[in-house]
């Protein structure tokens, strides 16, 4: 097999096709039954994000609480001076009340 091949055949693995349909006033997509492994259940709620490419990403809500953790931690240790001159600012300003 070329190697092409093997890339998509190695990212089409776990790929399914499937339309957007009207369900009253929503568009709905189905969700394949083998998600349902992940905790993709019915009745299951999740938070859809758009990204800026126009991509979709699907969360269930009980994982939303440690996905937020992980961005917060990481904007903290990307900017911790500019927090540390804010904290600076933030008490000087508590001192003088």
């Amino acid at each position: 097999m070329p190697v092409e091949l093997a890339y998509i055949r190695v990212y089409t693995v776990c790929m399914k096709v499937v339309k957007v349909r009207r369900v009253g006033n929503s568009n709905v997509v189905s969700l394949p039954r083998e998600l349902e492994a992940s905790g993709y259940v019915p009745g299951t709620s999740v938070l859809v994000e758009e990204l800026p490419d126009g991509e979709l990403r699907i969360l269930p809500t009980d994982r939303v609480r440690e996905r937020v953790r992980v961005i917060a931690a990481r904007a903290v240790s990307e900017r911790a001076e500019a927090l540390e001159i804010l904290a600076g600012y933030d008490a000087d300003q508590d001192a003088s009340r």
